[in-house]
């Protein structure tokens, strides 16, 4: 699987209940072979663990319109939190 190379992704800066993240979106697809869909991933550094956590979700659904899939995947990352340990 690897990023597609026609249309550059595109990234942003966003502060969510109190976390700065990177937001990167593009498209994917898998080397000879036709699959392919749009991705987003939230990438932020942890303090804590001094590590970098990366979250991403990919949407394959051919003849399907993948909006409402990359919404769905998008709303698992949003509700990402560090259980209490």
């Amino acid at each position: 699987m690897t990023t597609n190379s026609l249309i550059e992704p595109s990234y942003r800066w966003v502060n969510y209940n109190n976390r700065q993240f990177v937001e990167i979106r593009g498209l994917w697809d898998v080397k000879n072979d036709f699959m392919g869909g749009p991705f987003v991933a939230h990438c932020f550094y942890d303090k804590a663990s001094q590590s970098v956590v990366v979250l991403e979700a990919f949407v394959y659904a051919p003849k399907y319109p993948k909006r409402n899939y990359l919404r769905q995947v998008e709303s698992i990352i949003y509700s990402f939190e560090w259980q209490n340990e």
